[in-house]
């Protein structure tokens, strides 16, 4: 999958939202953020398993996701939750199992 951020209009817009999400993450967790532009994250968390794919509806807020960045951790990036307002979704790098780029 080539890389796409949901909604944008081009390819500058891509990138204008894209660097703001990274951004807001490190201003809000004051953690660097990997160049690394990953297209979905399968993971673990208390007992169920979770999907996280940009572009998709997310099952923990129920909300598209926008991006998904790796720090620390990883970050799953919706509007409410990263992006416009408020932390990421925060998933542990011990609870996922797979994670899928996107093609350069």
């Amino acid at each position: 999958m080539k890389f796409f951020i949901p909604h944008a209009k081009n390819k500058e817009e891509e990138t204008k939202v894209y660097e703001a999400i990274k951004k807001f993450a490190n201003t809000t967790l004051g953690w660097d953020i990997v160049d690394r532009r990953i297209f979905s994250l399968r993971y673990f968390h208390d007992g169920n398993e979770y999907y996280a794919e940009v572009g998709k509806v997310e099952q923990v807020e129920g909300e598209e996701v926008i991006a998904i960045l790796e720090s620390v951790t990883y970050l799953i990036c919706t509007t409410n939750r990263g992006v416009i307002r408020g932390m990421p979704i925060l998933v542990g790098k011990d609870e996922a199992y797979s994670v899928i780029d996107f093609d350069e």
